[in-house]
């Protein structure tokens, strides 16, 4: 679609497990679970949910993240 996404969020389907895709929205919701966290990303066309990993760059990337941001996520 263009440089920040190549779906829309809600669009993925099991068909896409191993593709790397790229998405972007803004985070309607953040959780943290301990050892897992998981973002809600919307857009207009729906909300995705992200699960992060617990690594040290990932921890680092997310310590100034707030609902409203607006991000693209690719994994």
């Amino acid at each position: 679609m263009n440089e920040y996404r190549t779906h829309n969020c809600g669009e993925l389907r099991i068909e896409n497990v191993g593709q790397t895709v790229k998405l972007a929205g803004w985070v309607q919701k953040i959780r943290d679970l301990g050892k897992m966290k998981f973002i809600d990303l919307r857009d207009e066309f729906g909300i995705t949910q992200i699960i992060v990993d617990d690594s040290e760059e990932m921890l680092e990337k997310m310590k100034d993240l707030t609902t409203a941001c607006s991000v693209s996520i690719d994994g």
